[in-house]
């Protein structure tokens, strides 16, 4: 009796806590509303690129201008969220701010380039990159737009307290929050805050998503506006996604033929959501599917306000089922023929021979202890002037204090994090007599990360036989990763380990790289003579140009374990009752 008095007793505390949380969530996005002009006009200036950077469709390949590009995408988000959040008397201006920009940090050729730069990360052994952390980190550590958003609300509003400025600054992190945790990929139950989270909390999980693969998608955001953003995202880009390959006659039938209607596997899924027959008929006839896009996003955001509450955002159990099966489609029609065999086999090489480039010249101008410092002007962008590497140096020595800083400590714990893994899989190989499969891509070898696991594997087969491995003991593991990286930190080991300099240069070099739009990157490839005009001229055919795209489309192992997991997802959700 006494236990359940004691549970139910704290259940109540627990509710009140949460309700403490909420409230305190929602008066500090109510203090930030009154400035939305202003904070919207700063962050529209960092986010002009997004006209020119993939949606779906890479942007060098796409032939109708309506084709959906990431501030189409942006923009069709912020018009969700603001009608879903004013159905739910949730904070409308903050959560269309949120949606506006939250995905200003997409690399150039959307999600391949970012996947591109994380392998190649991954091989040196310094982490990964996930576009909602390039967004947040480069708008508060490399813009540090805190600032610039203080300064233009005291422009506009003179009178504004010292104390509520205070509070303000105190309040503008989750909005940032809402860009950093709104990876919509993988389709979930239901999406509710986590009203404990604090700044500091957000912070962290910055840095984890540069040393941790996939934690991104395990942010739970600190917002009810922030977990709208999640799945309200899905509900843009599925209905685009399926119109986009329509225009752009990426949809193949067996025969390798263009198809440009709503066949009967899209029929069946779009009826069952209540998409009259007669309008996908008339689309089809008139080959304009936008009526289409535009009906399946209000059923969606009707059925969210119709199911969802201020605190728990949620679909509809039969139409969460069928905007899934809609976005497997999607993924097994059009958003396979994606990448190129040419695209993979050109990009990954690209991007590499870049970073060494920029990583050699970082170190052989003794850029990186001027950077520690905090002694790098403008001079030295004077060397570079009417180079190809002028825009690069200029970046450089633009760097501040906090960001660099926050590269460093980037860099270590990741090549913490990297250590660890490695040397996991090396122990568990010889442990469970498994044979290690090299790791590879087309176009992208993992050539030093099989190595340094090779070696590992060397290391504790040794120790197998020596009989050193039958007690092993977590001590022991963390004494053997705490050697390497002192080896990595003081020197460089052999060939296939880069110390620490040079990892602190690639990061810094993948942030710049990571920053272009998609013409700016093939330009710098031309400029630095790395694709030949033929090459440009096949890079950038258009996909309904392409004859034989099922041989031409390139499936990557990222995306088939990316398609997996959101179908496995999708099912977990369709059978719980």
């Amino acid at each position: 009796m006494m236990k359940s008095i004691k549970g139910y007793v704290k259940g109540i505390k627990q509710k009140i806590k949460d309700e403490q949380g909420y409230l305190k969530k929602a008066i500090q996005l109510k203090r930030l509303e009154k400035y939305a002009n202003e904070i919207d006009m700063v962050l529209t200036k960092y986010n002009k690129k997004s006209c020119d950077e993939t949606m779906m469709v890479k942007g060098l390949r796409k032939s109708n201008a309506e084709t959906t590009n990431r501030k189409i995408h942006q923009e069709d988000l912020e018009k969700i969220v603001a009608q879903i959040a004013k159905g739910l008397g949730l904070n409308e201006k903050m959560v269309k701010i949120m949606g506006k920009h939250h995905d200003i940090g997409h690399t150039f050729l959307g999600h391949s380039g970012e996947w591109w730069i994380s392998n190649i990360l991954d091989d040196y052994g310094i982490g990964c990159y996930c576009h909602n952390t390039l967004g947040a980190r480069d708008l508060v550590f490399t813009k540090e737009v805190y600032k610039e958003i203080i300064n233009t609300i005291k422009t506009y509003n003179p009178n504004v307290s010292a104390k509520e400025v205070e509070k303000i600054k105190k309040s503008l992190w989750l909005i940032m929050d809402g860009i950093n945790a709104h990876n919509g990929e993988k389709p979930e139950k239901e999406y509710v805050p986590d009203i404990k989270k604090e700044e500091q909390n957000f912070i962290e999980e910055i840095k984890l998503c540069y040393t941790k693969k996939g934690y991104d998608r395990k942010i739970t955001p600190a917002t009810p506006e922030a977990s709208l953003m999640r799945l309200a995202d899905q509900i843009s880009y599925i209905p685009l996604d399926m119109i986009d390959g329509l225009r752009e006659g990426m949809i193949r039938d067996k025969e390798g033929n263009i198809v440009d209607i709503l066949d009967d596997d899209y029929k069946e899924i779009l009826v069952k959501l209540g998409v009259q027959e007669e309008l996908i008929n008339e689309c089809n006839r008139n080959k304009t599917f936008l009526k289409i896009a535009d009906r399946l996003k209000e059923i969606f955001v009707q059925d969210v306000i119709k199911n969802s509450t201020k605190k728990r955002i949620i679909m509809s159990k039969e139409n969460m089922t069928l905007m899934n099966q809609l976005r497997n489609l999607n993924n097994e029609k059009i958003i396979d023929n994606v990448v190129l065999k040419e695209d993979q086999e050109t990009y990954p090489t690209a991007i590499r021979t870049l970073m060494e480039r920029y990583k050699d010249i970082i170190l052989e101008k003794g850029l990186l202890t001027k950077l520690r410092r905090g002694n790098i002007n403008l001079d030295e962008y004077a060397n570079y002037q009417g180079t190809v590497d002028e825009e690069f140096i200029k970046f450089i020595c633009n760097i501040n204090e906090n960001d660099f800083d926050l590269t460093t400590q980037i860099a270590r714990s990741a090549t913490k994090e990297s250590i660890k893994e490695e040397l996991t899989i090396a122990r568990n190989c010889v442990l469970e007599r498994k044979k290690y499969e090299d790791e590879e891509e087309c176009g992208l070898k993992y050539d030093l990360k099989n190595a340094r696991i090779r070696g590992y594997i060397k290391y504790y087969d040794n120790a197998l036989q020596e009989g050193k491995l039958i007690n092993y003991s977590p001590k022991d593991s963390a004494s053997e990763e705490k050697k390497v990286f002192i080896n990595i930190v003081t020197k460089r080991t052999n060939e296939n380990y880069i110390n620490i300099n040079e990892r602190i240069a690639l990061l810094l070099s993948a942030q710049y790289i990571s920053n272009l739009s998609d013409h700016e990157f093939i330009q710098l490839l031309q400029e630095t003579e790395m694709i030949t005009e033929e090459q440009y001229k096949s890079l950038t055919r258009k996909y309904k140009d392409i004859k034989n795209l099922h041989e031409e489309k390139y499936s990557s192992k990222m995306w088939k374990k990316i398609s997996k997991e959101q179908k496995d997802a999708g099912k977990e959700i369709e059978e719980q009752k």
